[in-house]
């Protein structure tokens, strides 16, 4: 059973406007693990289904105006009707209020990062263009800083598909998503890890560095 390849085939009937909808259900539809299907894509891309070039751009471009339209949504809600959908949301995607009450927090604290680095996270990135619209971040720092995130994180994915089952041919789809998921998540925690040592080292060193 290869359920990723089946979905593939399904993008492939449709060529371009296949790749532009898998990109913008992504979005809204959180049980589609959006690095399997990316994996897939770059598995198809070596078939000759499509370029990885132009895979890259068509699928960054359906999740990018699936990002905006939650933005503006958000937008034209309101504050508290967004905050308690953005609350359902979470709870769908394992979020707790907690985390979302700290990721807006976050984000105004250090809105131009964070808008950028949010789409390289599993999860966030599919509530970040709702907690964007909630601070009324700036609409074109905003735009640019989700297109580039989400630039890197198709193309990356797309890429690791198109290259591992040139060293591995025969691998399924579903198999290759698989061992990526674990990869993401080992990094995930490394990325993790590494920040809270390096956040705690550097407020160990400013005392050190006044006192000389």
């Amino acid at each position: 059973m290869d359920p990723l390849g089946s979905l593939i085939d399904w993008i492939a009937t449709y060529g371009m406007f296949g790749l532009f909808a898998i990109g913008l259900a992504e979005r809204f539809i959180p049980a589609l693990p959006s690095y399997g299907v990316l994996v897939a894509i770059g598995i198809a891309a070596v078939e000759d289904a499509w370029p990885v070039p132009v895979a890259i751009i068509v699928t960054s471009s359906g999740s990018f105006c699936g990002a905006v339209a939650l933005y503006l949504l958000v937008r034209a809600l309101g504050q508290n009707r967004s905050i308690r959908l953005l609350y359902r949301i979470g709870r769908l995607l394992g979020l707790s209020s907690a985390r979302i009450d700290k990721t807006l927090a976050s984000f105004s604290a250090r809105e131009r990062t964070l808008i950028f680095i949010s789409q390289l996270i599993p999860t966030v990135r599919l509530v970040a263009p709702v907690v964007a619209g909630l601070i009324h971040a700036d609409f074109r720092r905003f735009a640019g800083g989700t297109l580039l995130g989400i630039t890197l994180w198709n193309g990356s994915f797309i890429a690791a598909g198109y290259f591992a089952v040139m060293l591995a041919p025969g691998m399924t789809a579903s198999i290759l998503a698989i061992k990526m998921l674990v990869l993401l998540v080992v990094t995930e925690a490394l990325l993790a890890l590494t920040w809270r040592v390096g956040v705690r080292y550097g407020w160990r060193a400013a005392p050190r560095e006044s006192r000389s």
